[in-house]
């Protein structure tokens, strides 16, 4: 008893939680580390009541939930005990991203067929958008066993996660810092693409400027603009910046530098039609790789996060509950198009 009454008023200190709440997800994990098992009986409401200091209608309105969902039962003269260690809460995992482009499915179907048959995965997308966001993370709090997320960056995105139990938490992709001991594998862009602009440079040269693709506001790593405008700065490099790419605006002998794919494939669509030859009369750069950037045109010069990697680890995490804090490399692909 003294064990889960422990876990309980360990989450005292989380934000957001209700005292009902408190005792559900306790109960939950003292479950999933086996200090309670199917049978074992749990404190009277008489007992849990005096214990956390909280009134009898919050000990019966936690039990009841967790009756509801065919974790708790209880029989006359025994109280209330655990019906069923095998909990939806710990087969259940929320994962919450960006959207659903081709690096991030990947990421899903790795995380999934390395899981295996005994978590189901639900997936919840939030487009860079604060108000979504905020909603997802809102409606999945206490209904899963665990929770995958790559957060939007800014100290209000932060403060959601706060709501979130460190061991049922695992960052990805984009860095978000909540305390020393939340899981983190994610990407780093700003010393990463240094480095891998300077490994670029004498390609960059050989035209007479870069043309950037940037959609502030939307999903794009603000860690890349960052990185490249810096670089410009420091080496002379001539460079524009726009949202989006407009159809038939090519210039000759530029460098055209893409985050999202829907300003990649309408260069490539009018580099053919002026007879512009890719690698020669204009570059192409573009973020995150695919089997089509591997084969079209001879090749798409990229740079790219490997998210099965990425994925192959949340699982380790998700199974062993080892504290892990990786950064995975972004790696250059140079390939004809620059």
């Amino acid at each position: 008893m003294e064990r889960l009454i422990s876990h309980i008023k360990e989450l005292d200190s989380i934000s957001g939680y209700t005292k009902h709440e408190r005792i559900i997800a306790g109960i939950s994990n003292s479950i999933e580390e086996e200090i309670l098992i199917k049978g074992s009986t749990l404190p009277s409401i008489n007992q849990l009541a005096n214990e956390l200091g909280f009134a009898r209608e919050t000990i019966v309105k936690a039990y009841n939930a967790l009756r509801e969902r065919g974790i708790v039962n209880s029989k006359h003269g025994l109280g209330y005990y655990i019906s069923n260690e095998d909990l939806d809460i710990k087969m259940n995992l929320a994962l919450v991203m960006y959207g659903f482009q081709t690096f991030q499915q990947t990421f899903y179907n790795t995380l999934r067929k390395s899981l295996g048959t005994r978590y189901n995965i639900d997936v919840f997308f939030h487009h860079n958008n604060m108000d979504m966001y905020r909603s997802i993370l809102e409606n999945i709090k206490m209904k899963y066993g665990f929770y995958v997320v790559a957060p939007i960056q800014s100290q209000e995105a932060g403060m959601q996660l706060s709501q979130f139990p460190d061991k049922k938490l695992l960052i990805v992709d984009r860095y978000q810092y909540l305390n020393d001991n939340v899981a983190h594998i994610t990407q780093e862009f700003e010393l990463t693409l240094n480095n891998i602009f300077e490994e670029l440079k004498h390609r960059f040269n050989k035209f007479e400027k870069i043309i950037f693709y940037f959609k502030d506001g939307s999903d794009y790593p603000i860690g890349i603009k960052k990185a490249f405008q810096k670089f410009c700065s420091i080496e002379g490099i001539s460079f524009e910046i726009y949202e989006e790419y407009e159809a038939n605006q090519l210039q000759k002998n530029a460098v055209y530098f893409t985050v999202g794919d829907g300003d990649l494939w309408p260069i490539i669509k009018d580099a053919k039609e002026a007879n512009y030859e890719i690698g020669e009369d204009i570059g192409i750069l573009s973020h995150n790789d695919s089997p089509v950037k591997e084969i079209i045109e001879g090749g798409i010069t990229t740079f790219s996060t490997d998210f099965k990697v990425m994925a192959k680890r949340a699982s380790q995490y998700i199974k062993n509950k080892e504290l892990i804090k990786e950064i995975i490399p972004i790696e250059l692909i140079i390939r004809k198009s620059l």
